[in-house]
This record gives C-alpha cells, structure tokens and sequence, in this order.
C-alpha cells in the first residue's frame, strides 16, 4: 500500500540548463514544501506560555489615549480566541519580579483566562525594572511539565524596553532549543534592545516581531496572526537533509517565504547536510533558496544532490518524504533561460541582504556607506517595481533622514529590516 506523503516537495532551478565555462559556477535551486491535501494531519495540541512586560514603562500612552499595556491586554484577549479549546495557556507577568499569574490552563476556560488578562496589572509585581529573563525562566518550567509529543511548546515573550540579565536570557534560549520549546519574541515601540531579541530568536529557531507604538491596530494584528499560526501548527521539528554529489558545493540555505532568514546547517558525515527548517502549518507552504557552486561537466543532465525532508507529526516515530532527486542539466552553448519565481525570490534576498549591510552602516555611523546603500535599495526597489513599494519608500526615508540630521532615526531603522525580511509584498500562490 503506498502511503502519501504529508509533505508534498516541489523543486527548481533557477536556469533550465547552465553552461560552466570556468572550474565552477554560481546556481540557485528554489525548494517549495506544500503540506499536502491528501491526508493532511490536523494541527497539533498548542502548550503556550504568554510573558508580559508590566513595567512602568507599559503604561505611556503614546498619544493614543490607551495605554499599551491596554493595548497588549486587548490584543491578547482577540488572539486567544484562534486557539483550540484543548490548547493550554500560562500567563506570566515580568516588571522587577517575575509572577506565575495563571498555571497552564485550558482555553476551553475562556473566562479564567480572560479574567487573569484583564487584571495582568494588579498583581504582585513591583513595576521598577525589567528582568525578562526571571519571566522567561518561570514561563520555560511551566510550558516544560507539559511538554509532550504531539504538542507544540511555545512561549510568547513582549517587552517595551532593555532587561538586565541578558546573559541568562540567551543561556535560557539556549535551554528552550534544546527542550524544542519555540520562542517568539514581540518588542512594543524604541526601546528593547533589537540585538538581543534577535539573537534570542535565532537561538531557539523561533521569530520576533516589532510592534509599532503610534499604529493603535498593530499590536492585535501582530497578536492574532502569530496564534493563528501557533494553531495551525502540524509539523514538528522539520529538517531538509541534502546530500550532494562530488565536487557539488551548497554554500547556504535560506527561507524565503514566509519569512527571508539564513538557516544554520549541520555536516553529521561527509556529503550530508541537515538544515532545520523548525515547524510547519498545516495550510501554509514554505520556500527555500539554495546557494550551489556547480562544477564544470559534459553536456548532459545531472543529479547534483539528493534532498530529503523529515518531520514529525506527533507520534514515535519520524515521517519521511524519502529521496527526491535535484537536477541539472549542462549545456555548452549557453546558458539557458531563467525562472522568472526563482529569480523574484533571488531579487528579495538580494534587497535582505543589502539591509543587513545597510544597518551595519547605520551602527558604525558610516554616513557615506548608508547613503550608498540605501541608494543601492532604491534602486533595487524600483527595479522590483510594486512587490518591493515598502522597501523603496524606506530607503528614500533613510536618505531623506541623512541629508536632514545626519541620522537615521531607530524607528526607520527597525521599520526598514522588519520589511526587509517579510516577503509578503510578492504573490506567491501555491
């Protein structure tokens, strides 16, 4: 009996045929996982903790006459409600202390819940200071007693401002990728430390969000979309194996939809490289960008490397998409035509990576650099046309910053990378 695959795997080249006139040449491959129709396995159970920064600063109002501790409590109660009444929730609140505010719950006791987020400020938590990592700690052993297979372990950390204790923040990180519990973590307006979030996402393989404080919908929107996502959760610790031929070299591996980010690999033999791509939906597919070095070879069609991708859906034992071939075909009388969705996928790396230049630039106050750049980005913008709109208009922001003041203002600085990594603005279809 055949059984279908969970994971339908759909792969191309960025040419249809590539000719290697030197030792070896530069090629993409676009890698697109599509969970399939057939035997699609339903979201699995959610185990989410919710840490919240109470701190004094949480009650500025930003002149919008809420608030955003009210803002976040509001967001909070919309987005439980994309929950599954078996899903569990914790609530902690972090300030100078750290408190258990509510122990892993059912959803299916709605009012508990949002009675517990109603009143997240009148609790014991003295409000002078910020230790997100005292919040972390008691959120990771709450979401920890309840971890099981088939569950997703997750915990959603918001903070308005710098914490002291980093160190243990990222030792925390650390614990939370090696217990495969995710982390997502939400900075409100200017003030957390965007470094740090970063690398605490990156740590544990989770996402970080930036949530603008002069947009009054924005914390909700940002809310209700990633626990629509948590909830629709089907696939656990999803790895792509890649296994190249000789003389083949995969220089990255990038997720491109739905979100642009590098993914770190691993080399467990020669030849065998695993990139963990974390979980997956059970209605969204996901996109991912090889970087190769192709040798020079006779005209012909080659496999250049096996790719096989690996997954769990709750149960003891590991799925499987089996060996799905990559192939390439040499020809010496040139290059052949290039695949228009490769080659807008290889566009919105290109403009992520000029980014990242370009916030480098802006941290060492290289003012010739970030003009350079960000002209770079506009120009790359323009090029890409409506797709890349949000992109070309921050770039002209940036500049427009510069030959004002000198200075590129931290707003337009996070604003610029959060739309650099978001491929949102590209149709994508399926």
């Amino acid at each position: 009996m055949t059984i279908t695959a969970k994971i339908h795997v759909e792969r191309m080249m960025h040419r249809n045929s590539i000719a290697v006139t030197g030792e070896s040449a530069a090629s993409y491959a676009l890698i697109k996982l599509i969970p399939s129709g057939l035997g699609a396995p339903k979201a699995m159970g959610l185990n989410l903790a919710l840490v919240l920064d109470v701190s004094g600063s949480m009650y500025e109002e930003d002149g919008t006459g809420i608030s955003r501790l009210k803002r976040i409590q509001d967001a909070a109660a919309a987005a439980i409600s994309k929950l599954k009444p078996d899903d569990t929730l914790c609530i902690v609140a972090f300030a100078h202390n750290a408190l258990v505010l509510l122990p892993p719950t059912p959803l299916s006791e709605q009012d508990k819940i949002n009675e517990v987020i109603s009143k997240v400020d009148m609790y014991d938590v003295d409000p002078g200071g910020t230790t997100m990592n005292e919040g972390m700690r008691l959120a990771l052993d709450e979401v920890e007693k309840l971890a099981a297979p088939g569950r997703l372990s997750q915990v959603v950390v918001l903070t308005d401002g710098e914490t002291s204790g980093e160190t243990e923040c990222r030792q925390l990180a650390q614990r939370a990728h090696e217990k495969k519990i995710h982390l997502t973590l939400m900075g409100v307006g200017l003030d957390w430390k965007a470094s740090l979030i970063k690398d605490l996402a990156k740590l544990s393989e989770g996402k970080w969000y930036y949530i603008d404080v002069n947009q009054a919908s924005e914390a909700e929107r940002i809310f209700v979309e990633e626990f629509e996502n948590l909830a629709a959760t089907a696939f656990l610790n999803v790895e792509m194996h890649l296994r190249p031929m000789k003389d083949i070299k995969i220089k990255r591996v990038r997720q491109v939809v739905p979100e642009i980010k590098e993914l770190p690999t691993t080399e467990p033999e020669e030849r065998h490289l695993v990139a963990s791509l974390g979980t997956l939906q059970k209605d969204q597919s996901t996109r991912y960008v090889l970087d190769l070095s192709l040798p020079k070879r006779a005209d012909g069609k080659y496999v250049i490397a096996q790719l096989e991708v690996t997954y769990d859906l709750g149960a003891d034992t590991r799925e499987t998409t089996g060996a799905i071939p990559l192939e390439m075909t040499y020809t010496a009388a040139g290059h052949g035509y290039i695949n228009a969705e490769v080659a807008r996928h290889i566009d919105e790396v290109q403009i992520f990576e000029l980014n990242n230049n370009l916030q480098i630039a802006i941290a060492k106050d290289n003012k010739e650099e970030v003009q350079r750049v960000a002209e770079q980005i506009e120009k790359k913008g323009e090029i890409m046309g409506p797709r890349a709109a949000k992109k070309t208009m921050l770039a002209r922001q940036v500049l427009t910053e510069l030959n004002a003041g000198g200075r590129v203002s931290k707003k337009t600085q996070l604003a610029l990378e959060d739309s650099a990594r978001m491929a949102e603005e590209m149709p994508v279809g399926s």
